[in-house]
């Protein structure tokens, strides 16, 4: 979601280059382990923004380690953005993963996001490079890039008005958060992110969360309060410049996941 319309096919192909030459390590190793997780949620919010549009979401994942630190893998989950019809949003990434010490572990990434149909022009079509670093599962700091991410993407409560709406630019996201264990399988999670769009008129925004997790064997249980903050948005309609501000909003998520 850098004004890159006119060169996206140049862009991507760059991207899939750096992971090509990112996994090039692994190329002839073959899968040993694989596993995936199946969701369920109140809705679908990424990054402080819904895109289940409010409503019962399911999400998917698998992946497979292809070598040493090596995982690739495919998601989907549910999306409903404003005005338009119920639909998902599709990915495909690849991580390595280092294990530093006991405590210290991280990784880099690179992934590609797409629509199962309108992807583009719905914001849902964009590429990533990721960083992360987490110490013993209780605290973990990410940053994200994408040099195509689009408008829409941060403003999908809003249907889209202009032929301006799916515009590319660059973006970059910044997030912490934190798990610790309160009584047996009960553990608290908070978490704080930042999103920097690239866009025209565009608005960073904050949001945050905070809750309680429960699991039994290899299924979790999450009560979420999630928190985001005022985003304004500019754009373009019929020769004249106007601003939209969406209010900060919060909402409760019920998410249950099985992990495989």
């Amino acid at each position: 979601m850098l004004a890159l319309q006119g060169n996206k096919a140049h862009v991507r192909g760059r991207l899939l280059l750096i992971a090509a030459v990112l996994a090039w390590p692994a190329i002839d190793a073959f899968a040993v382990d694989c596993g995936g997780a199946l969701g369920l949620g109140s809705d679908n919010v990424y990054r402080g923004i819904s895109l289940g549009g409010e409503d019962p979401s399911w999400i998917l994942d698998g992946h497979c380690r292809v070598g040493d630190g090596w995982i690739a893998g495919a998601g989907a989950s549910r999306v409903h953005l404003a005005g338009r019809r119920p639909g998902a949003q599709l990915s495909l990434y690849v991580d390595r993963n280092w294990q530093f010490d006991d405590d210290w572990r991280g990784k880099v990434g690179i992934v590609h996001y797409d629509g199962a149909r309108r992807g583009r022009l719905d914001g849902l079509r964009y590429d990533e490079i990721n960083a992360a670093v987490g110490y013993k599962g209780f605290w973990r700091a990410s940053l994200a890039f994408s040099p195509n991410a689009s408008d829409l993407y941060f403003t999908n409560a809003l249907a889209p008005i202009s032929d301006g709406a799916g515009k590319s630019h660059w973006a970059a996201w910044a997030e912490t958060t934190f798990h610790q264990p309160v009584s047996g399988r009960l553990a608290a999670d908070a978490g704080f992110g930042l999103s920097v769009p690239g866009g025209k008129g565009e608005s960073s925004y904050r949001y945050g969360s905070i809750g309680l997790s429960y699991s039994i064997a290899d299924v979790n249980f999450y009560a979420t309060r999630i928190w985001t903050d005022a985003i304004s948005w500019q754009y373009d309609y019929l020769g004249s410049t106007f601003v939209m501000r969406l209010p900060s909003r919060a909402e409760w998520v019920g998410t249950i996941i099985w992990t495989f």
